[in-house]
């Protein structure tokens, strides 16, 4: 549910109330057992079956006030009150939404849709002709194939710009975006805070439970009235949105009286579900619940609600998280599973790994954090990401994860399927960065081939200064001349690469994307590096390096009439040592070859 009034968007296949009457009925629905909105009048007596505390599913009275005809185009909706004392405490309550409405014994529909902020406990009610057409009416083209982020690659891949846009598409979703879900959550509060505004933009209200709660056995089967809950993220960690059962029939189920994202098509794991409360809000009011044991598969997401099927195994990602912290009395292993999902995964996939870093508690104000993760794709050797980050919780590893998995799911070749992510993350108190104070060199004046020897002194945050030293052989083939060698960390030197070389972090397709990604996760942050640009002749045409080509080739490859336009290759050479520290900013040093 939304705050400013009732929202439901997304609109797929819209029929006239006329015709879903003369398709149900002659689809052999029984009437007996269903009421129609020709038959619903103002002032009828009815009541909707909702669970207020844990499984027990009852019974709320209702009152008709009004038939909604045009709601919105195409689409008419039932106003009813709640007369239950409880209904009118609470007013409006966000995981309400699909609690089936009787009237006259009947089923009407669910409740669907109401107004944060209302003194009385007004809803919309979904009529159950548009439901029951939920994945038996033509949907929009199959948008499980469709990327839901849409990147620049025109340019040098880079993780963090990745992020960003995506976050800024998040961010800038326009128009209503349907019903507000409450998304319960076993994360600490802050972690849920910290991430509200693109939880909102994706449709829910995140859930923070006061202590961690694991996935419940109690809840054992879906009945009418039952929680529903749709699983992003299970196992030791668990955030699930909660609506309600509106009807079942044989092994399908239907819910939520509204979309779930309304993309048509999609794969979701479901289950039954406890609520723990009803957490009655001025503004607002919600259930906080958790999910039990998978029982089915969301399989049809449209604007007049969700349908799955009871007893198929949904899709799912294995995620396996490993945090070892200083000031915690033992390391923790967080085993859980994903859902398969173009714009779920990545954010759930960062709000798993923020989590399970803060379970134990804030992290100290000066840390160092090293981690390590595995992520494998299907029909591809694994991607490894190995490196530091200081004062910056967990930021780089979820980003980076982030990134990997929005491009496996959203690139403009083709779907790259997320079979297993692996995460171990090192939490050390103590700043882990440095800055370079000065830089020395054994001499300026060299000679092709000769090794030189650059000392760089470094300066921690309260620490002493350190110095360490470089061996950097000039390359034996060098013309004489005026050279610039710059020391530099990791930052600048993943910079330094992707100006000289830019089409190492292109990508053309899903071969070169993965190359690209090999390319971007090899960078470390914890190396000191001095590198010096060397003259070298030679083109590069798309990503194929052809350096030391001879003058004639180079012109006739150069023709845009046979070829694709190319661009100039550019070299230089290169020494690194590791360091236990990430190195900020960087410097340089002339030198004369003779």
């Amino acid at each position: 549910m939304r705050k400013h009034g009732i929202s439901v968007s997304f609109c797929l296949v819209l029929f006239i109330l006329p015709l879903f009457c003369l398709n149900l009925k002659a689809a052999g629905v029984d009437t007996t057992k269903y009421i129609f909105l020709d038959e619903i009048q103002a002032d009828m007596e009815a009541y909707c079956l909702t669970v207020f505390s844990g499984t027990q599913v009852e019974r709320f009275g209702l009152k008709v006030l009004s038939v909604v005809r045009g709601y919105r185009p195409g689409q008419n909706m039932i106003l009813v009150i709640g007369t239950d004392e409880r209904f009118q405490h609470a007013g409006t309550i966000h995981g309400c939404s699909g609690s089936p409405v009787f009237i006259d014994g009947r089923l009407a529909g669910a409740l669907a849709a109401g107004w944060d902020g209302s003194l009385d406990a007004l809803y919309m009610v979904r009529p159950i002709e548009d439901m029951l057409e939920v994945g038996s009416v033509e949907s929009p083209p199959d948008t499980t194939s469709e990327a839901v982020f849409h990147f620049d690659l025109s340019g040098p891949m880079n993780l963090a710009d990745v992020y960003r846009q995506s976050m800024d598409q998040l961010q800038n979703c326009a128009g209503e975006q349907g019903m507000l879900i409450p998304l319960s959550s076993s994360l600490p509060s802050q972690v849920c805070d910290s991430f509200r505004v693109p939880l909102h933009q994706m449709g829910f209200i995140p859930v923070s439970a006061p202590a961690t709660l694991p996935t419940v056995s109690e809840a054992t089967d879906f009945e009418r009235g039952g929680v529903l809950s749709v699983v992003l993220c299970g196992g030791d960690i668990s955030l699930a949105a909660t609506g309600t059962v509106t009807d079942i029939l044989g092994d399908q189920i239907y819910g939520f009286g509204h979309n779930f994202k309304g993309q048509g098509p999609t794969n979701l794991p479901i289950t039954a579900g406890v609520v723990h409360a009803v957490v009655a809000g001025r503004n607002s009011s919600f259930k906080f619940s958790s999910p039990g044991p998978v029982l089915g598969t969301l399989q049809f997401d449209q604007s007049f609600g969700v349908r799955g099927t009871i007893g198929v195994a949904p899709k799912t990602i294995p995620l396996t998280i490993r945090v070892h912290r200083e000031n915690a009395p033992e390391s923790r292993t967080y085993n859980c599973y994903l859902a398969s999902d173009r714009m779920y995964t990545p954010l759930i996939l960062q709000l798993a790994l923020n989590g399970a870093a803060l379970l134990q508690g804030p992290l100290p104000p000066e840390h160092t954090v090293r981690y390590e993760s595995q992520v494998k794709i299907k029909g591809q050797e694994p991607l490894i990401l190995k490196n530091i980050s200081s004062g910056q919780s967990t930021s780089d590893i979820e980003q980076n994860l982030y990134s990997i998995a929005a491009l496996a799911l959203n690139n403009p070749f083709k779907e790259l399927e997320l079979e297993s992510i692996d995460a171990t993350v090192e939490i050390t108190s103590g700043d882990g960065s440095a800055g370079i104070r000065a830089v020395d060199v054994s001499g300026t004046r060299v000679r092709p081939g000769q090794t030189i020897s650059i000392s760089v002194t470094l300066i921690s945050f309260r620490s002493e200064e350190s110095a360490t030293v470089i061996e950097f052989k000039i390359p034996e083939t060098l013309s004489s001349g005026k050279y610039t060698i710059q020391v530099m960390g990791g930052s600048n030197y993943r910079r330094f690469v992707a100006n000289l070389a830019p089409q190492r972090f292109r990508a053309f397709d899903a071969e070169t994307l993965m190359e690209a990604l090999r390319r971007v996760t090899g960078f470390r942050n914890d190396g000191l590096y001095a590198v010096m640009p060397i003259p070298a002749t030679g083109i590069v045409l798309q990503q194929h390096e052809l350096p030391q080509l001879p003058q004639t080739k180079m012109l006739l490859m150069q023709d845009d009439k046979r070829l694709r336009p190319v661009t100039a290759y550019q070299d230089w050479t290169e020494s690194r040592i590791d360091l236990d520290k990430i190195v900020q900013g960087g410097a340089e040093i002339e030198i004369m070859v003779e």
